[in-house]
C-alpha cells in the first residue's frame, strides 16, 4: 500500500502530548479501514505459516508507517523510533505512554483542564472542551453526565 498520496492519513491529526483522545479515535477509523488496526491490537500469532507471517510482517509496516507520519517530532523520538518496526509495540507503547492511568497522565490531563479559558470564541471554547474531556476519559477520570451536553 502507497499512504504518501493518501488524503486520509494527512486528516489525522499529528500527536501531540495533549491531543491524544481525539488522535487515537482517528487513528482506529483510519487503521480500521486499512485493515490495518488488528495487527496494532494484537502481536503476531505464533502458529502462522511463513506466507502469513510475511502478509502479517508487511501490514505491521504499513500501520507503523501511517502512525509514524502522523506524530510530533518529539513522540517520534521518545516512542516511534524505538518501536517501528512492530505496530503492536508501538501502539502499545503510545497507549501506555498517553492514556494510562498512571498519575502522570492523569495530573497532565487534568492540568490542560484548569488552564482552559474562554477566549472570546465561543466556539473555540467548545471544542477545546470537548477535547478535554475526551482526554480526561481517556485517563479515566469521571465526568459528570450534565458536562456531556457541551
Amino acid at each position: 500500500m502507497n499512504f504518501k498520496n493518501n488524503a486520509e492519513v494527512n486528516l489525522i491529526p499529528i500527536l501531540s502530548n495533549s491531543n491524544y483522545g481525539e488522535w487515537v479515535a482517528r487513528m482506529t477509523i483510519l487503521l480500521r479501514s486499512k485493515e490495518l488496526l488488528n495487527v496494532c491490537e494484537k502481536p503476531i500469532p505464533s502458529d502462522l505459516f511463513t506466507t502469513a507471517t510475511n502478509k502479517w510482517n508487511k501490514s505491521s509496516f504499513d500501520a507503523s508507517s501511517i502512525i509514524s507520519c502522523q506524530v510530533s517530532n518529539r513522540v517520534f523520538i521518545e516512542v516511534v523510533k524505538q518501536f517501528s518496526k512492530n505496530s503492536h509495540l508501538l501502539w502499545t507503547k503510545l497507549k501506555e505512554q498517553y492514556a494510562s492511568k498512571k498519575a502522570v497522565n492523569r495530573g497532565r490531563v487534568w492540568m490542560q483542564w484548569l488552564k482552559l479559558n474562554y477566549d472570546r470564541n465561543l466556539q473555540h471554547y467548545i471544542d477545546n472542551s470537548r477535547t478535554l474531556m475526551m482526554a480526561l476519559e481517556t485517563v479515566n477520570i469521571r465526568i459528570p453526565d450534565e458536562c456531556h451536553s457541551l
